[in-house]
C-alpha cells in the first residue's frame, strides 16, 4: 500500500449520464468496497443555457446537466454506506443563506456518523447568484464573513452575531453537529484559470481547514503553496495542518505511470488525491473504477 497519502473518488461525471439512479448508487457502494476513503459531490442548485452568456459558456455545468441537491443526496448516501466520507468539492456559500447552510450540513453530518466535509468557494457564475438573489459583487467578503457564522453555529450553544450581512441575538442550532466544528475546505480556480489569485490563496491560509487546488504539481503550483503557506504562518496557523486534496486525472494511464504520478502528488505535499475517471456512459466509468482499484491494490512505495 502506498502510504502517507488517501484515496477518493467524485460523482463529477454523473450530470452527463442521465437521470438514473442506480449506476450512481453502484458507483458510490463500489467506491466503498474498494476501499477509497472519499467521495466528492458536485453543487449547482441551477443550470444556465451557456451558449447565450458569453464568458460563462466556459462552466462544464449547464441547464443540461442532471445535478442532485447535495445536501439531500449527502443524506440519502449516508443511508447506504457506513465509512466512505462526504466532500462537497464544491458549495457555492456566499449563494446561500449561511444558518440553513449550518443545519443542514449539521444534519448530514449526523445521519453519516460524522462523515462530512464542507468543500466550500466564492462561486463564478453571475447568473446563478441572479437565480438565488444573492448578490454576486460582495461574495468574497462575505464569504470569510461566513465562515465564522458557521463554526460559531456548530460549535457554541448560544450564539449572537453583529456583522456586516450577518446580525441575530441568542440563536442556537441543536442538534449540532457530530464534528465541532465541521472541517471546512476552500476551493479555488478554474480550468481556464488553475493559479487563483494571492488574495484567494492567502484567505486559504487564514481561515480554511483544507482546500481543494485544480493546479498541478509543479512550480506554478509550488509557489501557490508558499504564498498559502506564508497567510498561514502570519495569521498564528500552522501551514502543514491545512489539509491540500488534489484531483488527479487517471485517463490513459497504467499501473506504473498510475504510481509515479500518486507519488509525485505525495512529495509535492498532497494528504488525498481525488481520481477523475474516464468513461463515456455510466457502465465505462464504473468500469473505470474497477480497473483503477485492481491497479491500485498491494501497491507499494
Amino acid at each position: 500500500m502506498i502510504t502517507g497519502i488517501g484515496f477518493g473518488t467524485n460523482l463529477y461525471r454523473f450530470p452527463s449520464f442521465g437521470p438514473e439512479l442506480e449506476p450512481l448508487f453502484e458507483f458510490v457502494k463500489l467506491s466503498e468496497q474498494f476501499g477509497f476513503e472519499r467521495l466528492r459531490l458536485l453543487d449547482h442548485v441551477v443550470g444556465i443555457v451557456a451558449e447565450r452568456h458569453g464568458g460563462i459558456a466556459q462552466t462544464p455545468y449547464t441547464d443540461k446537466s442532471i445535478i442532485r441537491e447535495v445536501f439531500t443526496l449527502m443524506a440519502y448516501l449516508s443511508a447506504i454506506t457506513t465509512k466512505i466520507h462526504f466532500v462537497t468539492g464544491v458549495l457555492g456559500l456566499p449563494q446561500r443563506q449561511t444558518v440553513l447552510v449550518a443545519k443542514q450540513a449539521a444534519e448530514v453530518d449526523i445521519l453519516s456518523g460524522g462523515r462530512l466535509t464542507l468543500g466550500v468557494a466564492v462561486g463564478y457564475n453571475p447568473l446563478e447568484f441572479d437565480a438565488m438573489g444573492a448578490n454576486f459583487h460582495d461574495r468574497g467578503k462575505r464569504f470569510e464573513e461566513q465562515i465564522d457564522v458557521l463554526r460559531r453555529l456548530w460549535t457554541e450553544s448560544d450564539v449572537s452575531y453583529d456583522g456586516q450581512w450577518h446580525k441575530f441575538v441568542d440563536v442556537s442550532l441543536s442538534p449540532r453537529p457530530l464534528q465541532r466544528p465541521i472541517p471546512l475546505f476552500f476551493g479555488l480556480g478554474r480550468k481556464i484559470a488553475p493559479i487563483p489569485p494571492d488574495v484567494v490563496l492567502e484567505r486559504v491560509g487564514r481561515l480554511a481547514d483544507g482546500w481543494l487546488p485544480i493546479f498541478k504539481p509543479g512550480p506554478e503550483g509550488r509557489a501557490a503553496v508558499e504564498t498559502m503557506e506564508r497567510a498561514a504562518v502570519e495569521a498564528g496557523r500552522d501551514p502543514s495542518k491545512i489539509v491540500m486534496e488534489m484531483a488527479m486525472d487517471v485517463s490513459g494511464l497504467g499501473r506504473d505511470a498510475l504510481l509515479d504520478e500518486i507519488r509525485v502528488r505525495r512529495d509535492f505535499g498532497v494528504h488525498h488525491i481525488n481520481f477523475s475517471l474516464p468513461g463515456a456512459d455510466a457502465g465505462e466509468h464504473i468500469d473505470a473504477l474497477k480497473r483503477l482499484a485492481e491497479m491500485l491494490d498491494g501497491a507499494q512505495d
